[in-house]
């Protein structure tokens, strides 16, 4: 495990406890133009994705999600491409690949990570114990 990975999981945790300065401050130290950017927030992705979806979805349920998702944002907020995230869903659940669309650069993708899985895991209703839990078991697949 790489100290930017530990980082990753840092950021993705002050997110999940909405610790926004640390949120802020943990983001700060991260550098996108790092080969490994991104991958262990992914990886915590993934793992929330196939929590939230543990039978797996077909892509009209991932698309109705993402619609949802997309729909539920405030005024405001990243304006994402819907079938960039859909994308993003298969791959993490992972499923073969969505088709179409826009692919979003590493930022993007880490934001939308991010996001989404803040989301599922309120959805999930994953408490401190369960936030921890995840994000332990992210950490070995770094």
């Amino acid at each position: 495990m790489t100290t930017a990975a530990t980082t990753e999981l840092d950021v993705l945790g002050a997110l999940l406890a909405f610790d926004f300065i640390g949120f802020a401050q943990k983001s700060a130290a991260l550098d996108p133009t790092d080969a490994q950017y991104g991958q262990a927030v992914g990886g915590a992705f993934g793992l929330a994705a196939r929590r939230r979806f543990p039978q797996g979805a077909t892509a009209r349920e991932i698309s109705a999600y993402v619609a949802e998702f997309l729909g539920s944002l405030e005024a405001g907020a990243e304006d994402f491409d819907a079938a960039a995230l859909e994308r993003l869903v298969a791959d993490g659940l992972g499923d073969e690949p969505v088709r179409g669309g826009a692919h979003l650069d590493p930022e993007r993708t880490m934001q939308a990570r991010l996001v989404l899985t803040l989301r599922w895991v309120r959805e999930l209703g994953l408490g401190p114990d369960g936030q921890r839990e995840l994000l332990a078991e992210a950490l070995p697949a770094v």
